[in-house]
């Protein structure tokens, strides 16, 4: 019998979506559920809003200490969003890596599609796309959170409907209803399991040694 331990695929996870799709809160119940999980905490210009922690929520960084950072190749990724930046610190994905975890990471299309056209060896990235219900829901979601301006709102649909044109880029989606978290996460977890089971060249690599297998035809 094949130890079925005996691989295990690095996968660098990456959820997109609308600003108001509720994706923090799908990756919030995501990883509680699941230990092997790891969120990579983003980097970003913009300031905390209430409740929220550095180095737990984002890493607050100036405008000036991110710009270090780039010039310091610091950065898997980073983009401007709006008025702000925002970035995925390469320490996140190699902390979670020697854990022994596949990384979370929350990010928008832009910085996604800079990942997906690196080559992350040993790490495979798989991108999700959380869809809302509507347009209209959207933007009632982002009314009823009150963290925006009027400007900055519409600045964030401007982009959603950009973000959803750029779907087609991704490897999967999700639904988000209103009231479906635990549902959404088990479409994930799903697809998560899916890929770790997935046959790439590191797997055949490792189990061809198991049954003396010197090439494969």
């Amino acid at each position: 019998m094949v130890n079925t331990h005996f691989y295990k695929p690095n996968l660098v996870i990456i959820i997109s979506g609308p600003s108001g799709s509720g994706k923090s809160t799908v990756i919030d119940a995501l990883c509680k559920s699941d230990e092997t999980l790891q969120l990579s905490v983003s980097a970003t210009t913009r300031p905390p809003r209430r409740g929220e922690k550095d180095g737990i929520d984002y890493h607050f960084l100036s405008k000036a200490e991110f710009e270090k950072s780039i010039q310091q190749d610091r950065f898997l990724e980073w983009a401007k969003y709006g008025d702000n930046l925002y970035g995925t610190l390469k320490s996140e994905v190699v902390d979670a890596r020697e854990a022994g975890k596949d990384s979370i990471l929350e990010i928008e299309v832009q910085g996604s599609l800079e990942v997906r056209a690196k080559d992350l060896t040993p790490a495979r990235s798989i991108l999700i796309f959380i869809v809302p219900p509507s347009f209209a829901i959207l933007e009632k979601r982002l009314r009823k959170r009150k963290t925006e301006s009027e400007r900055e709102r519409k600045q964030r649909l401007d982009i959603a409907k950009f973000e959803v044109r750029m779907i087609r880029h991704y490897d999967y989606w999700v639904s988000n209803p209103q009231g479906a978290i635990k549902q959404t996460v088990q479409q994930i977890q799903t697809i998560i399991t899916a890929e770790r089971s997935r046959i790439d060249t590191k797997l055949i690599e490792t189990i061809n040694p198991l049954f003396e297998i010197d090439s494969v035809d």
